[in-house]
């Protein structure tokens, strides 16, 4: 799986990170060409995992209870929705810069 840095926009291979940092949704990976840490947003991450097993306990349910099917058929079409939009929006972010980036402007006089 190949990975693209948000700040030199290098890509790179999940293979060569070399460091990270924070654990379960808040993990953080070190670019191995520029030294920025990357980390997905949390919130998006969030609600791809609301969608998936709320579509998957809507079709469960909805195959399980009988009489159900026009209740849970549009909350699955909504989970999968949900889903989708989440996994389009949610890229790499920087969340921290390397301290020797040139780019930065130094707004301390």
């Amino acid at each position: 799986m190949s990975l693209q840095c948000a700040h030199c926009y290098k890509t790179f291979s999940i293979a060569k990170v070399n460091d990270s940092r924070g654990k379960g949704l808040s993990v953080e990976v070190q670019c191995p060409h520029c030294a920025a840490w990357l980390g997905h947003n949390k919130l998006l991450s969030v609600a791809k995992l609301v969608g998936f097993y709320g579509g998957v306990g809507a079709a469960v349910l909805g195959y399980m209870v009988e009489g159900l099917s026009h209740i849970t058929t549009p909350l699955i079409i909504l989970a999968v929705i949900m889903v989708g939009l989440s996994h389009i929006m949610d890229h790499l972010q920087l969340i921290e810069a390397p301290e020797n980036d040139p780019n930065l402007v130094s707004t301390a006089k």
